[in-house]
């Protein structure tokens, strides 16, 4: 089963968008204990009123912002005994600078059929020379962030990557050009 629209919604915030949610919810001077626990705090946000909280409302819709464009496909990883069955969803998708180098940035959020317990989300990276797409930055089942690395930055030692049908599919969406990619 593909994840709904809340599900994303929820995995985004609490992942990729929760930096940018924390920068537009500090005006509101929240106490650190209402957001130290990234999914709690995307599950706030996502249904605060209009009405009776405007400011966390709003500041989850404009950090939302990028999953509205995001495009998303569905594919097949073989695993031992069967195929496991994956929608990923890509809110960003561009290519950046760093330094004097050109490359591609994307963010990826993954979601396993059958269980939505599984998932993950990503930021990722390829720059010129680069075989494959290289995980930057991962995020544990908490929310919170594991690796985190910074966009172009040197990889010395041994790099994470994707699996290659999830590889396969971005270079797709870069082949593809802007629009969308279901």
């Amino acid at each position: 089963m593909p994840p709904d629209t809340h599900a994303q919604q929820h995995w985004y915030l609490a992942t990729l968008g929760h930096e940018a949610l924390l920068r537009e919810l500090a005006p509101l001077e929240l106490p650190a204990s209402a957001t130290q626990d990234p999914l709690a705090l995307a599950a706030r946000c996502l249904i605060a009123d209009p009405i009776g909280y405007p400011q966390a409302h709003q500041a989850a819709e404009r950090v939302l912002a990028p999953l509205h464009a995001a495009r998303t496909f569905t594919t097949t990883v073989p695993d031992e005994d069967n195929s496991l069955e994956h929608t990923g969803v890509v809110p960003v998708l561009e290519e950046r600078q760093a330094g004097a180098v050109t490359g591609w940035y994307a963010e990826l959020l993954l979601f396993e059929h059958g269980t939505l317990l599984n998932k993950a989300a990503y930021r990722l990276s390829r720059m010129p020379g680069d075989p494959t797409w290289i995980i930057d930055s991962d995020f544990q089942p908490s929310g919170h962030a594991g690796t985190l690395r910074p966009f172009g930055s040197r990889r010395p030692g041994r790099k994470r990557t994707l699996l290659p049908p999830f590889v396969a599919e971005l270079d797709r969406l870069i082949a593809q050009g802007p629009g969308s990619a279901t």
